[in-house]
């Protein structure tokens, strides 16, 4: 029997949220996005274990990636026409077949083919998650269940690789335990989800009420999406290159170093709730550019890590919440994952750019990404607006 999602209290409605089903959504997007990183610190072994080059390898992280974009161009009108639930079930059943099948891939082919499908599958849960997740909660509790899933997304990527490389296991083991564990979320996902429906409108802010099709401005699910993890990769990548040169900089107690104001995704709320999602992804760009801008003058890195870190944690919130209510229901996934598109598109052209610009001077390297960031601010700063407060909201017919 699915309980009502609606209490009254008085004369007034009480919406209550799904924070059981936010919470496993929260906990399947850091497994999903996991993906993505876990893979690297698996590396040397795979070159052993098939006897490939270093080159060949880094072929098994990008084909994932490319294969995860692409998606993303495939999911996002999908999600926007179909029922995101069964989507986002479909979507991680068929992850945990390919990362399964990857137990029996004994060759390096093989294995290739079935990073192809994982990028597939997996590039249908970002978006669907989070124009689900939005059409499911309250929209006074929406800032902070997005800041759940930003915090997911962003914590994956150090968490994950420490996770895979303390446990030490073969690809095999890893990819059949991941396999199980998205096995499992799929049925919480598909039981902990509320069947009542959206328990606001889809209209919102800049969204025509009538049709529900207007997509943000640019500068939020475009623009700014773009020098997010372009600024951290890069950071990390020049970190990396400069490691080699000089002993006392230490690149993994840098990475470590930004992981505690990762937990800054949880104030974004409160600034949303205050300002608006531009003013707090504004404001995160503006940090994030600080950290950049710090590093190119020499100050010390593992102050600029902190303040890099501390930057995106409030960025990424913002800029989904900002997309998130920008964009009516109709085109909300759409919209979240071409957002989510530019924001894997920055970080993966991060690497040869620092490269790049590592040769010529790493001051530059590490101004640019910030200078752009710092654009990006301005950009979106300029389009802010915030959501106005529908009163008048449709809310689902109480059910037992």
């Amino acid at each position: 029997m699915i309980k009502s999602a609606i209490c009254f209290a008085g004369e007034h409605t009480v919406i209550r949220s799904p924070w059981s089903f936010v919470f496993v959504v929260m906990i399947t997007g850091f497994l999903v996005v996991a993906q993505i990183y876990a893979a690297l610190p698996l590396m040397p072994g795979i070159v052993k274990d098939l006897g490939i080059s270093d080159r060949q390898a880094s072929l098994i992280p990008a084909a994932f990636g490319l294969a995860y974009a692409v998606g993303f161009i495939i999911f996002g009108p999908v999600a926007d026409r179909v029922d995101r639930l069964r989507l986002l079930i479909l979507g991680l059943a068929g992850l945990a077949l390919a990362t399964g099948l990857i137990m029996v891939a004994t060759t390096y082919w093989s294995l290739l083919a079935m990073r192809v499908l994982q990028g597939l599958a997996a590039a249908s849960f970002p978006a669907t998650a989070l124009a689900l997740v939005s059409q499911k909660v309250a929209r006074a509790d929406q800032p902070l269940a997005i800041s759940m899933l930003g915090f997911a997304f962003l914590s994956s990527a150090p968490l994950s690789q420490l996770i895979v490389a303390a446990l030490g296991l073969p690809i095999a083991a890893v990819m059949g335990w991941m396999a199980l564990f998205y096995a499992l979320l799929t049925i919480a996902i598909y039981v902990s989800c509320p069947r009542e429906g959206a328990v606001q409108t889809a209209a919102v802010g800049a969204t025509n009420s009538a049709t529900g099709r207007n997509l943000p401005p640019l500068a939020a699910f475009v623009i700014a999406p773009s020098t997010v993890l372009l600024c951290l990769v890069s950071f990390h990548a020049l970190c990396q290159f400069l490691a080699t040169a000089d002993p006392t900089i230490d690149p993994q107690r840098l990475r470590l170093a930004g992981f505690p104001p990762l937990l800054l995704c949880f104030l974004a709320p409160a600034i949303t709730k205050r300002f608006g999602p531009a003013v707090t992804a504004s404001s995160g760009l503006c940090v994030a550019a600080i950290g950049m801008g710090a590093a190119a003058l020499g100050i010390d890195l593992t102050f600029c890590s902190v303040m890099l870190s501390a930057g995106v944690a409030l960025a990424v919130p913002g800029l989904i919440a900002a997309v998130t209510f920008w964009s009516g229901d109709a085109v909300r996934a759409r919209a979240l994952a071409t957002y989510t598109f530019f924001l894997f598109a920055g970080a993966s052209g991060a690497p040869v750019f620092a490269e790049l610009l590592y040769r010529v001077d790493a001051s530059i390297g590490f101004a640019l990404p910030g200078l752009a960031a710092l654009s990006a601010s301005g950009a979106l700063y300029a389009t802010r607006r915030r959501p106005r407060d529908t009163r008048s909201q449709t809310v689902p017919s109480a059910s037992s």
